[in-house]
Order: structure tokens, then C-alpha cells, then sequence
């Protein structure tokens, strides 16, 4: 920048010369030696003063160039203080920055995902908070370009949870008459009433026998497997469900399905569809 406007400097003294000289013209075969040497003293000035007003202005880049140094060199120094207080340096600002902006990428794609898969994958979701949580401990936080990249983050952190919330679970009120196969038939629950299972599987803290609900008792209705849950299907049995890649991976983990599930699996060689198991973890 600063060699730009040197060389704008001497293209305009240059420019002007050349008009300067453009605007007169002279039949030299005639011109007496008298006229000569004016013209000649004349074109003398005028190249010494334009050697001078260059002179002049490298003068002036100079000193600008100066003031340049020592302003970086004074932000320099504040920046050294201020890393100082933040436990760091610039090497390690930049990292922390670039920790940042990775995080922000992936909560990024995560926001996009559709509300299905935001609630089936809960973990993620709890993982960026903690992930996030850590960070801004980091004094390096404290920043604005720092605090400007975790409230971005924040702020995409609780539109995927407000995203997620038409695929969580529905809710239904017991109405007099009631009883589970008639709720799972209901084309606004399952329309299928052997899904009844499901609804009481999924609502063991309230329901202590399928065959006694109560007007008012307010039951979830899941539309789909939440974290740490499986959904039996027809088929499957507690060792088969233990060996899946997405349970435990080990059949001979069965045990532990069965007693997390004991409130509602009264014999473990026995399951049915629909069932919601939890997978303790």
C-alpha cells in the first residue's frame, strides 16, 4: 500500500510535467540561444521543484511508515497483555478459535437434520452442550469475537431443541371408559389396538396394571424410539435384542435388559411387538 501511493505520487508529478511540456510547442531551428536557455532554465525549475515535492513526499511515507510500525508495534503489545490474562498466547488463542468454529460447524449440520432424527439422537444433542460447556470455561471465552462465536452456537443448540419437540412424544387423557386396546385403536393414537402394549410399557411409572387406568391419568404416546429405548418387534427376544450392534453388541448381555425391564417383562423368555424396552447404558 504504502509503495502504491509512492508510485501515484510520481505518476501525477510526471502527468503534470508532460502536460505542462505538451501545451507548448517549439520550432527549435528557429529559436535564438537566448530563448534556449530560458526554456532550458525554465524546464530546469520545473524538474528541480518536482525533485523536491517527491523529495518532499517520501518525507512524508516516511513518517507515515513510522507511525505504522510503532501502531503495530503498541497493538502488539496489548494484544501480549491481553493474552497474558486470558493464560495464553496467539498461538494458542488461534486454536482455541478454530476448537470454536469446528463446534459450530457440526452443531451447524446437526440443527439441519430433520425434528425425527434430533430426538432419536438426544446423546448428540447433550454432547455439543457439554462440549460447549467446557469451553466456556476457557478464559480464552471471554473475548467478543470468542463470546460472539459460543452465543451463535447457543442459539443453534436450542433451535434443534425446540425443532425436536413435534417428534417427541404425544400426549393422551384418559376418558371415562377407557381402556388401553381402545386408546391404541384410536386412529389419532396407533390405530392398531395391539399397540396397547406400548402405551403401558411406556407409561410404567403411572400404570401399575394394564388392566386399571384411570379418568384424567395423562399417558405419552410415543411416535418413535427415544434414546435408550428399543421397540420390540415381532421376532425378537431378549438375547437376539442384547446381540444388536445399536444395544449392546453382546447377546450375552440379555440380563441386563431384562432386569432394567422387570416391571413389565414377567417372564424373560417372553416378550411381545410393540414393547418398549429401556437400555440402560
Amino acid at each position: 500500500m504504502k509503495a502504491t501511493m509512492f508510485k501515484m505520487i510520481i505518476g501525477m508529478l510526471v502527468v503534470m510535467t508532460a502536460a505542462g511540456f505538451a501545451q507548448q510547442s517549439y520550432d527549435y531551428k528557429t529559436m535564438k540561444m537566448d530563448e534556449y536557455r530560458a526554456e532550458l532554465a525554465k524546464w530546469q525549475k520545473r524538474e528541480a521543484d518536482a525533485k523536491a515535492a517527491i523529495a518532499e513526499q517520501e518525507a512524508r511515507c516516511e513518517k507515515i511508515r513510522q507511525e505504522i510500525a510503532q501502531t503495530e508495534q503498541e497493538t502488539n503489545a496489548v494484544w501480549d497483555e491481553i493474552y497474558a490474562l486470558l493464560e495464553t498466547d496467539a498461538n494458542g488463542y488461534k486454536d482455541y478459535i478454530t476448537q470454536l468454529h469446528n463446534l459450530e460447524n457440526e452443531v451447524s449440520g446437526f440443527a439441519a437434520l430433520s425434528p425425527e432424527d434430533i430426538y432419536t439422537r438426544k446423546d448428540e444433542l447433550d454432547n455439543y452442550k457439554n462440549r460447549l460447556a467446557e469451553m466456556k470455561k476457557d478464559k480464552r471465552s471471554l473475548t467478543s469475537e470468542a463470546s460472539g462465536i459460543i452465543q451463535r452456537i447457543e442459539n443453534m443448540l436450542a433451535q434443534a431443541e425446540q425443532k425436536a419437540k413435534p417428534a417427541a412424544a404425544g400426549r393422551y387423557e384418559v376418558q371415562r371408559g377407557d381402556y388401553l386396546w381402545k386408546i391404541a385403536k384410536s386412529p389419532d393414537v396407533y390405530g392398531d389396538p395391539y399397540a396397547w402394549i406400548r402405551i403401558y410399557t411406556a407409561n410404567r411409572d403411572q400404570i401399575k396394571n394394564p388392566d386399571l387406568i384411570y379418568p384424567k391419568q395423562v399417558f405419552r404416546i410415543p411416535r418413535m424410539a427415544g434414546p435408550n429405548e428399543y421397540w420390540v418387534q415381532r421376532g425378537d427376544y431378549l438375547y437376539k435384542i442384547a446381540g444388536l450392534p445399536n444395544v449392546y453388541g453382546n447377546p450375552f448381555q440379555w440380563q441386563r435388559l431384562y432386569e432394567a425391564n422387570k416391571d413389565v417383562i414377567s417372564d424373560p423368555n417372553l416378550i411381545y411387538p410393540h414393547m418398549i424396552l429401556v437400555v440402560p447404558k
